[in-house]
């Protein structure tokens, strides 16, 4: 048993951290718009993408699953943060994580994924402010899982190319 969650969770972390390899394009010296600074807070009241993140998904298998996802694309994408694995590890034990098999890990994915459909620079700018609600050492929707770092996101704004493209979870057989 310990084997088997050892092996699906280095298959997961494999699957997921090819989120980290894709990049947003080449990136504009702008940094972001003014206008978003307002909205850009660790507040669910003023950061429409942290309560967003906050929605607790139908499907729990699909809610490991994204919040999986979404630590590690903001530990790839922010600027200064950084995964913390034993959490990770922790929260993975905790939701049963490898025993997410076959056709309902396929749907938890798919579920999980199309979450992600309009991810754009806007969207990941708000949850790089939001992260430490987020995920920090009180997180509110996975605790420890992310060491915030400065809140905006490693690459600057591109006007023509908003959109970022996170790979879809890795499909089991």
């Amino acid at each position: 048993m310990t084997y088997h969650f050892r092996l699906c969770l280095f298959t997961a972390l494999l699957a997921i951290a090819s989120a980290g390899l894709v990049s947003s394009g080449p990136a504009a010296a702008e940094d972001v718009p003014a206008f978003w600074k307002k909205s850009m807070t660790n507040d669910p009241a003023t950061n429409h993408y942290v309560a967003e993140a906050m929605k607790p998904l139908d499907n729990p298998d699909a809610q490991t699953l994204r919040v999986v996802k979404l630590a590690n694309s903001l530990a790839t994408l922010c600027s200064g943060a950084s995964l913390n694995k034993k959490a990770l590890y922790a929260y993975m034990t905790e939701t049963r994580f490898a025993e997410i098999k076959g056709t309902a890990y396929n749907e938890a994915a798919f579920l999980a994924d199309s979450t992600f459909r309009y991810f754009d620079y806007r969207a990941l700018a708000h949850l790089c402010a939001g992260s430490a609600y987020l995920f920090g050492p009180k997180g509110h929707l996975a605790p420890g899982l992310l060491k915030p770092g400065k809140g905006k996101p490693k690459a600057s704004y591109d006007p023509d190319n908003a959109f970022i493209t996170l790979p879809p979870l890795a499909r089991r057989s």
